[in-house]
């Protein structure tokens, strides 16, 4: 995928987006330019015979001649667009562009939105539009074909289309161009199957990923793993015949300036079973997709390494499988993480808590600012937000209000979640210092209290995105399967 800017008169894109409010009576330039390609049909069609209203995510296509066409997309009321919104529309037009034969190439116009509505984050520069377009285009055109035999045509590049194309513009563009490459690295690594998708695999794949960016590797094989005393995530991979694996990749920046450090932990069950407390059928079906976190901070340091911020970033991921043998961990179990906390394994289902808990461990000994990490951990959370929103909790509210505003720049959703010490008597043990279950109610904050346990960082993030990386059914943005979620939000979070 290519990702350019063209002024009016220049793009040659086969298929053209432009963007019109509901009821809007005036036209922009590019649709001008369209209308007089049209011979005037275009505007006729709009406006004279209202075909389309502007209604949000609405759209209508137009066909100027056999190579070249025009998808006319509803914007919504005007006073009601906001980021998000634009992104939906950005999406769901693109996905429109599926079933044209022949099209290579997808030009969007460039538009800003100066009219504040009730709504937080609506206002929006074209500069910040570039980058939205570039990133939700991507998501509207997704699509995992490699083992269809009958693929189809899929577009090749993508345009912003303005007259005015400043060096703000093109760094919002470039942004956004890195943050799709990295979802759609994200998205197509969850969709993988599990058969492929080993330890071992993902710990070559970031061997390669290092070499690509130029980034430091640290690649732990089993015996590596014992020396570190992470006993505990080893006892969750000890049931599979696939070792398992620890990777450690570290981002500098170029210029040698560190702001910051941030360590950046994504859970990697590459497929999770429920070990001997085995989980039914149609729950198993999904669970090649557990190392979502994996996939997403693998696909967040890429980008970084691309757009070059001034701050050390550390991507830390626990790799293996939760499977039942002979050799699996088992209920009543004492497991001694790399802290020297002990943990009663009421359930060996819960399992993901378990590998962070010594990922977190490790993160402790790098000596940085903040960690964040990313999980597909508690079916709880899906019960409290549902598909759409992912859970956020931590203990330091300035970083967690900072998360959040950023999310909402970036078209995510995200709800804070308590975490409290109260939430300690759900994990009680007579045997060991804590649990790794503590039943049915507010299992969500009572993993991240679990969690909490296993840092000692003053400014530590955790994510719960069960519900959020990849729901069966589709939104108004994304279709069903793997969403890359966060990674929007954690790009945007690290480069402020």
């Amino acid at each position: 995928m290519r990702f350019l800017t063209k002024n009016i008169k220049e793009n040659t894109s086969d298929i053209i987006i432009t963007f019109i409010y509901e009821n809007q009576k005036t036209s922009s330039e590019l649709f001008e330019y369209l209308n007089e390609l049209s011979n005037g049909e275009l505007a006729k069609q709009i406006f004279e015979f209202k075909t389309i209203k502007g209604s949000l995510c609405e759209t209508f296509k137009y066909s100027i001649n056999k190579s070249k066409k025009v998808i006319v997309a509803g914007l919504g009321k005007k006073e009601c667009l906001t980021r998000q919104k634009f992104s939906q529309v950005v999406a769901s037009a693109a996905r429109c562009t599926k079933n044209i034969v022949g099209a290579k190439s997808l030009g969007f116009e460039l538009i800003e939105n100066k009219n504040k509505c009730s709504c937080e984050f609506s206002d929006f520069s074209k500069s910040e539009a570039a980058r939205i377009i570039f990133t939700s285009a991507r998501i509207g055109l997704y699509e995992f074909n490699k083992y269809l035999s009958d693929k189809k045509e899929t577009i090749e590049s993508i345009v912003l289309i303005d007259n005015e194309i400043t060096s703000e513009i093109e760094y919002g563009a470039q942004v956004g161009a890195y943050t799709s490459f990295a979802m759609k690295f994200a998205k197509d690594l969850i969709n993988e199957s599990a058969q492929i998708v080993t330890p071992e695999y993902i710990a070559c794949l970031a061997q390669e990923i290092a070499k690509e960016h130029k980034l430091e590797a640290k690649i732990f094989n089993l015996s590596q793993i014992q020396e570190q005393g992470m006993n505990a995530f080893l006892a969750v991979g000890q049931g599979s015949t696939n070792e398992p694996k620890f990777i450690h990749l570290t981002y500098r920046p170029k210029n040698g300036k560190i702001r910051k450090k941030i360590a950046l932990i994504g859970k990697g069950i590459t497929f999770d079973s429920g070990g001997l407390d085995i989980k039914p059928a149609t729950s198993m079906l999904t669970m090649k997709t557990d190392m979502s976190g994996t996939a997403s901070v693998l696909g967040v340091i890429q980008a970084i390494a691309k757009i070059q911020p001034e701050i050390e970033l550390h991507v830390i991921s626990a790799l293996c499988e939760n499977m039942p043998s002979g050799k699996a961990y088992k209920q009543g179990d004492v497991l001694v993480a790399k802290n020297g906390k002990t943990i009663e394994v009421d359930n060996t289902d819960a399992e993901g808590r378990i590998t962070l808990a010594d990922a977190l461990c490790y993160a402790d000994t790098l000596e940085v600012d903040e960690v964040i990490d990313i999980a597909t951990l508690t079916g709880a959370v899906i019960v409290s937000l549902g598909h759409n929103i992912t859970g956020v909790m931590g203990n330091n509210q300035k970083q967690i209000d900072k998360f959040i505003e950023i999310s909402k720049l970036s078209c995510e959703n995200t709800w804070q979640m308590p975490i409290l010490e109260e939430m300690k008597d759900n994990l009680k043990s007579e045997i060991a210092d804590m649990k790794n279950t503590g039943g049915r109610n507010a299992g969500t904050s009572t993993a991240a209290w679990f969690l909490s346990n296993f840092t000692k960082s003053n400014s530590w993030l955790h994510l719960d995105i069960a519900g959020t990386a990849a729901p069966e059914k589709s939104n108004k943005e994304t279709l069903g399967g793997p969403t890359g979620v966060m990674i929007r939000t954690l790009i945007n979070y690290l480069i402020s």
